[in-house]
């Protein structure tokens, strides 16, 4: 275990370019994860995708059983840690995680959900877990969307983010999906399906987009269901996580 107890030390400095700049994070390939959730969810589910390459703690942590012994592991104090979380009540550990993304494959059939200029990180985050909880196979972000590491978003997911796939796509590869006999449902307040009395087959993408703007053209075009969630006429639409996760176990529950 290394012990930083000044400010100005390089690795410090690292610890907050990679919470606060994008730049950083793609060019290292690695992000940050504060509280144990989800720092025990990657020390007991190996990922694919993701790794902890280190560990970061304040001093309540040191005699902690639950704590790997064959990792790299810094020491800091309670003053500087906090001045490192991104978190008001910081929880006193967090963790550098590095991405090792896999190529983008198309399966014969899965559930995949497409988000399309999502920008807010919460509502992504939440997305992010909803999909994992109803099974889905893997999430494509298009456009615009909030950089997935961004640590308000991996806060979000709760720790779930280890047991899915993220991949950003082009139309190009949207049409891999669409010749390999997917069918891409979008959402609408009014006038599509209903919800639940719609039945799925095995290869569906969901496409949600922003709460500003909807559906881009080029998803919409190539769309071949609306669906709808009934609502009260009290409420005339939901925000963007909680309609895509309805959806979503919506589709789960038919097939």
């Amino acid at each position: 275990m290394r012990e930083i107890t000044s400010a100005t030390n390089p690795f410090i400095k690292h610890l907050r370019a990679l919470a606060a700049q994008r730049k950083v994070r793609q060019e290292s390939s690695c992000f940050i994860i504060e509280g144990w959730r989800g720092i025990d969810t990657l020390l007991h589910h190996k990922s694919p995708h993701y790794s902890l390459e280190t560990l970061v703690l304040s001093p309540e942590w040191i005699d902690d059983p639950r704590l790997p012994e064959n990792l790299d592991t810094v020491l800091l104090p309670d003053l500087l840690f906090e001045k490192v979380s991104g978190v008001k009540s910081a929880q006193g550990i967090l963790g550098i995680v590095r991405h090792a993304p896999a190529p983008l494959y198309v399966p014969e059939s899965g559930k995949f959900l497409l988000l399309d200029n999502i920008r807010d990180p919460g509502n992504l985050g939440t997305l992010i877990r909803s999909a994992v909880g109803a099974g889905f196979d893997g999430i494509l972000l298009y456009g615009d969307c909030v950089e997935p590491f961004n640590p308000k978003v991996v806060r979000s997911t709760m720790g779930t983010f280890a047991f899915t796939g993220l991949w950003p796509v082009s139309i190009g590869e949207i049409d891999r999906f669409m010749v390999a006999g997917y069918e891409l449902c979008t959402t609408s307040g009014t006038g599509g399906e209903n919800l639940f009395e719609a039945a799925f087959g095995k290869s569906t993408i969901l496409a949600i987009g922003s709460e500003a703007h909807g559906i881009s053209p080029p998803i919409q075009e190539r769309a071949s269901r609306r669906l709808t969630i009934p609502l009260q006429p009290e409420c005339e639409s939901l925000n963007a996580a909680v309609a895509g996760s309805i959806c979503m176990f919506g589709i789960a529950n038919t097939n």
